[in-house]
């Protein structure tokens, strides 16, 4: 499968989440406090290659991968390479590349994960369970009701299924971007682009 097909399956299983994502925030009225970003600071966030396969397309479309790929190696901080340590006036979050975010990104907050009795939990933040504590209530009951929300592992099994080999080892999120930037541009060494 070209990195072009790649891609487009990754945006295909975002764009499903964003729909499963708007219907659990709209059934339970969760949502984040505006102008938070405290899970964004997390310096620990991991993420595979493939969920920045789009990211890696996109700059190297515009001729930017090669210089990312550069910041990316030289930089010594494990805070994710796109986030913006200071948020613009008018812009969502901290995130200066919010289109590509990781699935992790996508997902913390409003998404639910198995615990080890292979129960289904709300996977969200304290400052979501004490600033919204009704609307958090509300969300815990509708997923151990059976009700429908975003499954964590059934994303990830999704993207691997597009990639095994690029969707399956997690790693620092500024690892997986610069995997995912050398894999677009190795691809693309002795190819053409097709355009989107």
């Amino acid at each position: 499968m070209s990195i072009y097909r790649k891609v487009q399956a990754v945006e295909k299983v975002f764009k499903a989440l964003e729909k499963e994502l708007a219907s659990f925030k709209n059934g339970t009225g969760l949502n984040c406090l505006s102008g938070c970003g405290l899970c964004c600071l997390n310096p620990n966030i991991t993420a595979t290659p493939l969920e920045f396969l789009p990211f890696a397309y996109e700059l190297y479309k515009n001729d930017l991968a090669y210089q990312w790929l550069e910041e990316v190696q030289a930089s010594e901080t494990t805070m994710c390479k796109i986030l913006r340590p200071m948020r613009v006036e008018g812009e969502p979050g901290f995130c200066s590349q919010y289109q590509y975010r990781g699935l992790i990104c996508r997902l913390f907050g409003f998404a639910a994960s198995r615990n080890k009795m292979s129960e289904l939990e709300l996977a969200t933040c304290k400052t979501i369970k004490t600033e919204f504590p009704e609307q958090y209530q509300t969300a815990k009951d509708v997923v151990k009701a059976g009700g429908r929300v975003p499954i964590m592992t059934d994303f990830y099994h999704q993207l691997r299924a597009i990639d095994t080999e690029l969707g399956r080892q997690l790693m620092p999120i500024n690892v997986a971007i610069e995997e995912a930037l050398k894999v677009v541009l190795s691809y693309y060494a002795y190819r053409r682009p097709r355009r989107a």
